[in-house]
């Protein structure tokens, strides 16, 4: 099974919104190791009672999952979940 961000099936708009959402995870990751997390690795001041650092990396968290979540009442709105010819398990 080939994996759908390279699916030849896909149309301008799923294969714009796939890219989106793997930009959005390589900027994740990139705000999350060094020299990037170096910036907003303090200890104050205190957001919600947590560190900085904590809460930067909790809003991270936060904001992946919300972006998966979205993708996939997305996909489920859409019925785009599955290519037409592939067998859904």
């Amino acid at each position: 099974m080939r994996p759908r961000l390279f699916s030849s099936r896909l149309t301008p708009i799923h294969r714009r919104l796939y890219r989106g959402v793997v930009v959005f995870f390589l900027v994740v990751l990139l705000a999350m190791i060094w020299p990037v997390a170096t910036l907003f690795s303090h200890a104050r001041p205190l957001v919600l009672g947590l560190p900085f650092y904590l809460f930067y990396l909790a809003v991270l968290l936060v904001g992946s999952f919300l972006v998966l979540l979205a993708l996939y009442v997305w996909e489920n709105r859409t019925g785009s979940s599955s290519d037409p010819g592939e067998d859904s398990f």
